[in-house]
């Protein structure tokens, strides 16, 4: 796996400096001089009227998602371009995609690719998702744990049903990447419009992440330790 960092990290660089790109014209209009806004403003709206932006949206984001661009990265970028709900679906198909993906990359080239990237912590999602398929496969998503290209591959590699893999994924991704969503929208508000009410919406949006990992942790605790029912 060493040998393959450089060129990951050159990929990572591309990806954030490409979609930081995006993240950063929603975040800048507002400050920039009003002719730079006024051509701005139009190739913006153009680009999102096209009917194939949400398209374009989606193919993106799961191609970098299965490089490993961070989803919050990705998320914000999709959300700064098209809103929360548009921003949301947008980011949940591309990311469904990509999970879908990996999970067949490693159900045909797992073992190997796990081998390499072996460590307690893999090797501990492996047997949870093994047991515990749907439930895990829901759960993993709201816990930072191991990074999601890495679930996707080694759920591939144990014997839980590409079915149960995608439910799980589905359900649990939604609560997560809907706070990352409507939070990153608040939080460009805020630097727009100095307003602090939307400041205190991040806030309580980073506050209800933190807690929605704390509770999605002890749930997976809790899995681990009791058997699955016949």
């Amino acid at each position: 796996m060493a040998e393959n960092k450089p060129a990951l990290r050159t990929r990572h660089i591309i990806g954030l400096a490409v979609l930081g790109a995006v993240t950063l014209i929603g975040f800048a209009a507002p400050f920039l001089p009003v002719s730079v806004v006024g051509a701005l403003g139009p190739f913006l709206a153009a680009a999102r009227s096209h009917p194939l932006a949400p398209l374009a949206a989606i193919f993106g984001f799961t191609v970098f998602a299965s490089i490993g661009v961070p989803q919050i990265v990705l998320i914000t970028a999709v959300v700064a371009a098209f809103g929360p709900w548009a921003g949301l679906a947008y980011s949940w198909t591309g990311k469904m995609l990509a999970c879908g993906l990996g999970f067949i990359v490693g159900r045909r080239f797992g073992a190997e690719i796990v081998a390499r990237n072996a460590s307690p912590q893999l090797a501990d999602v492996m047997t949870q998702l093994a047991r515990r398929g749907i439930l895990v496969s829901g759960l993993i998503r709201m816990v930072p744990t191991v990074p999601s290209v890495l679930i996707n591959v080694a759920a591939g590699a144990t014997p839980i049903r590409f079915r149960d893999f995608l439910i799980g994924t589905a359900i649990g991704s939604v609560p997560k990447m809907a706070l990352m969503a409507f939070g990153g929208h608040a939080a460009m508000e805020a630097v727009r419009n100095h307003d602090w009410w939307a400041w205190a919406f991040v806030a309580a949006i980073v506050a209800l992440w933190a807690a929605l990992a704390f509770v999605a942790r002890r749930w997976m605790v809790s899995a681990k330790r009791d058997p699955p029912k016949s």
